[in-house]
């Protein structure tokens, strides 16, 4: 295998991801200046996720609440953990946003009391829609999961005719230098290492066997991607034909006729949930940052959200389960139940130190 590509693929998608978050302030100044004139219901500038949340939240979000409030939002596309470095970074007088969205790895290990506010359930009118078991994030009432990520093998169907069955066939030689994955400071690529780690005997609490497993895999590697967005790039490039990958992604890119297709496999899938909170400083928002997360629980936003082409699975009851997410992932809620639920407090008590030694001993 191309040791040296695999490298570089790593690290030009992660200077990316730099640049993109070097030039947030002053492209969310220049929003706020250019949207500041004519606004009579206030500001608020939201975080989201790049790629399709960013866009789903752009087309779906925003006009729901600026309808709701006549307030006006900046989006600021970044990842969860530069959200928690930023806000922590900031100090307590001059958080850079009003609204974080942060998956459970970040949400775990951040110091939740110094940059989150405790979510009102109660000025929520949307917040006893929510199924019960996303109500809460984290260790607390932080804030509610607004949407949830179901991950499973993605594969081009075209060049593997035959869909996979199991994570184990990504160990399969026919798949040379074609098997992309994604790095353990991804919540994607922590999962993955803990149900590789579970199929060898392994836990939450012991990657012990990924670890000698994904060494193994190495000659199957064609590239190490730092996230799910860049990792569905290599497969809109052809670079892999095989990857551990979520189904809203991956039925994205089928909407813009990339050939790649999603199945689960028979150890079954891990689910986790991305979920929305009110920064603690400065508090001046706090209102119009609680009526955000409630319009994004809205059956009208979950709805469309779920539909095509985001088919981000709702958490609201009323919303429907129809295309992509009904045929593969959950005909009712209660579905949702046969899904794996990591156990990230565990997880996250050791996670510093494993995606350290992937860097070293995997992305090599």
């Amino acid at each position: 295998m191309d040791y040296g590509m695999k490298r570089r693929t790593f690290l030009g998608a992660s200077f990316g991801a730099g640049l993109a978050i070097a030039g947030l302030n002053s492209c969310a100044n220049q929003t706020q200046a250019e949207g500041d004139e004519g606004s009579s219901g206030g500001r608020l500038v939201a975080a989201t996720y790049q790629g399709n949340w960013e866009d789903a939240h752009r087309k779906i979000l925003v006009p729901a609440f600026k309808k709701a409030t006549g307030a006006e939002v900046t989006l600021v596309p970044m990842f969860a953990v530069d959200q928690v470095a930023r806000l922590q970074a900031a100090g307590a007088n001059n958080s850079p946003f009003d609204v974080a969205i942060l998956d459970p790895g970040p949400l775990i290990t951040a110091p939740k009391d110094q940059i989150l506010r405790a979510f009102p359930a109660d000025k929520s009118k949307n917040f006893a829609d929510v199924l019960p078991r996303y109500q809460k994030s984290g260790d607390g009432d932080w804030g509610p999961v607004i949407g949830l990520q179901f991950v499973g093998i993605a594969y081009n169907p075209k060049k593997i005719t035959t869909p996979p069955t199991s994570w184990a066939d990504l160990w399969k030689p026919e798949y040379k230098g074609r098997v992309g994955i994604t790095n353990m400071s991804s919540t994607l690529g922590t999962g993955w290492m803990v149900e590789i780690a579970k199929m060898h005997g392994g836990s939450e609490a012991d990657l012990e066997p990924a670890f000698k497993a994904v060494k193994e895999l190495l000659p199957n590697v064609g590239a190490i991607a730092p996230n799910l967005g860049a990792l569905g790039t290599l497969f809109q490039q052809g670079e892999i034909d095989i990857a551990p990958h979520n189904l809203s992604s991956i039925a994205l890119l089928q909407s813009k006729g990339v050939d790649v297709d999603w199945t689960i496999p028979k150890e079954g899938s891990y689910a986790f949930g991305a979920s929305m909170h009110v920064v603690k400083n400065p508090v001046s928002n706090a209102d119009l940052a609680i009526a955000y997360i409630d319009a994004a629980l809205s059956t009208e936003v979950q709805t469309a959200m779920a539909s095509e082409p985001y088919f981000i699975a709702p958490v609201n009851k009323n919303a429907p389960l129809t295309g992509i997410l009904a045929e593969k992932v959950a005909k009712t809620f209660n579905d949702y139940e046969k899904y794996i639920y990591q156990d990230w407090t565990t997880i996250s008590k050791n996670r510093s130190e494993w995606i350290e030694r992937f860097n070293k001993e995997v992305t090599v």
